[in-house]
């Protein structure tokens, strides 16, 4: 992607996201781009998901679930069941990305649809793409360093421990779960537990 691409990409993107939320955007595709230079992940795919992770993020939730139910996606149908319609948006904003910016890749719609939920199935890019967005600098929460020391390590285990804070945040607003969620927690804890044993 040459500058002016990415220029004209990222005012397209501005008619979608608040500026707070372009910002923020912005930050996750920095550390997006370093993760993947680092793990050998193909730049421009990283650069992409991370620019469109949150396309749909600002969209009324009413809107969302229209959208999403509507959809004839059959990873976004399956998606909206969720009883955490928080999440809707992820899903929503791999269909923005495939329909209003062209994106054909599955891998990048993937990593979309998944940067909120997680899910067992997700590969490196996807991996990236959520940790970018948990793990940028402008987040401060409880936690977030424990998982930025794990970034260059491993990131199945990133992975694992992220999901698992988020599990316990969930808990403990009693909010509804995403299975997905708990789903990919047990499995990238296993598959940190297996990559550490001899």
């Amino acid at each position: 992607m040459t500058k002016s691409e990415h220029n004209s990409l990222v005012k397209r993107i501005a008619r979608y996201e608040s500026d707070e939320r372009l910002q923020h955007t912005l930050r996750v595709e920095a550390l997006a781009v370093e993760l993947a230079r680092f793990w050998h992940v193909p730049e421009d795919q990283a650069r992409m998901a991370a620019l469109l992770h949150d396309v749909a993020k600002d969209m009324p939730h009413d809107q969302l679930i229209r959208i999403a139910c509507k959809s004839e996606d059959p990873l976004v149908r399956d998606m909206s069941s969720t009883p955490a319609s928080v999440v809707l948006h992820a899903p929503v904003g791999s269909l923005i990305a495939r329909d209003e910016f062209g994106v054909t890749d599955a891998r990048i719609l993937c990593a979309i649809a998944f940067h909120t939920t997680g899910d067992p199935s997700m590969d490196d890019l996807s991996k990236i793409t959520f940790l970018a967005d948990y793990c940028e600098e402008g987040q401060h929460f409880d936690g977030v360093k424990e998982v930025r020391r794990l970034l260059y390590q491993d990131l199945d285990r990133a992975m694992a421990v992220a999901l698992r804070q988020i599990l316990a945040y969930v808990a403990q607003h009693g909010w509804p779960l995403d299975e997905r969620t708990a789903r990919a927690e047990q499995a990238f804890s296993r598959e940190a537990l297996q990559a550490r044993q001899p």
